[in-house]
């Protein structure tokens, strides 16, 4: 594995890990609309230390989301370096699937900059543009526009719609398998419930149940089949995700993630967590 591929999969893993939500704006006539806006601040750490710190800030209206998240993390050992990612999206939600239209990534670390920009309709990529291209390899699963099709971006990745608000039964949040598309490779994250539990947070931040899912990262094409980091990845039985209700919405988002790795485990978990609601007038389209 050469040094651009390296530093692409540590950082889109991490682009992976830290995940948020949206803002909207659905057609109609002259009316008022309520919008609920996340405010979500996420600190990444590896066992104790921290790392890096993730802002975000979302939207939902109707079954239109947008989203916009920031992160970086910092040289506090020679275990990480200085690495910045910032990621947007858009799209809607339909019933029970995430559909999203548009996913943006630009990450820098060590002065080595990525670049994506997707545009997707129901499910499947219209337009791509991921720079650096990866290296050519004879270890490397070919992508096909049949890994294009049916997928979602890594931001989106985990959006749970559901059937009303609240936190439901943990089967129901947990066992499903996201099919992710991030620009360069094709992969599923199988999720499976593991408990629900309860947190009190403080002020600014969550509290109430939450459902704890684990999960399992299973490559499909755009990968090299010998890379170590790789190997670790599909291995790794150290993958959890907590998942907790974004009030006056029906949809559950990350609160806390959890990687192993072989420096200890990597944590993204929320220490600001806030949600309000506000009316907005509409002019008909």
């Amino acid at each position: 594995m050469n040094g651009q591929d390296r530093r692409y999969e540590t950082t889109a893993r991490l682009s992976a890990a830290v995940l948020s939500l949206a803002i909207a704006i659905a057609p109609s006539a002259l009316l008022a609309r309520e919008i609920t806006t996340l405010k979500a601040t996420y600190v990444i750490a590896i066992g104790t230390a921290v790392i890096g710190h993730a802002t975000a800030e979302s939207r939902f209206s109707g079954e239109n989301y947008t989203a916009a998240i920031n992160g970086s993390t910092g040289g506090v050992s020679r275990l990480v370096s200085d690495a910045r990612a910032s990621l947007s999206g858009s799209g809607k939600i339909s019933g029970k699937t995430v559909l999203p239209a548009t996913f943006n990534l630009e990450t820098v670390e060590r002065g080595f900059g990525t670049h994506v920009s997707m545009a997707m309709q129901g499910g499947r990529i219209t337009n791509l543009v991921a720079v650096p291209r990866l290296s050519a390899a004879a270890d490397r699963i070919p992508i096909t526009q049949s890994h294009k099709t049916g997928i979602v971006d890594p931001l989106s990745a985990f959006i749970v719609p559901l059937d009303r608000p609240g936190v439901p039964s943990g089967r129901a949040a947990c066992d499903r398998t996201i099919k992710v598309f991030d620009g360069w490779t094709r992969f599923d994250v199988q999720l499976f419930y593991k408990q629900t539990k309860a947190v009190d947070g403080g002020a600014d931040t969550y509290a109430g149940r939450i459902i704890v899912c684990g999960a399992r990262y299973v490559p499909v094409a755009g990968h090299r089949a010998q890379g170590d980091s790789l190997n670790d990845l599909v291995d790794n039985d150290r993958l959890e995700v907590w998942l907790v209700p974004v009030e006056n919405t029906a949809l559950l988002v990350p609160f806390r993630i959890l990687i192993g790795t072989s420096w200890g485990d990597l944590i993204v978990y929320a220490t600001r967590f806030t949600t309000t609601a506000t009316e907005e007038r509409a002019e008909a389209d």
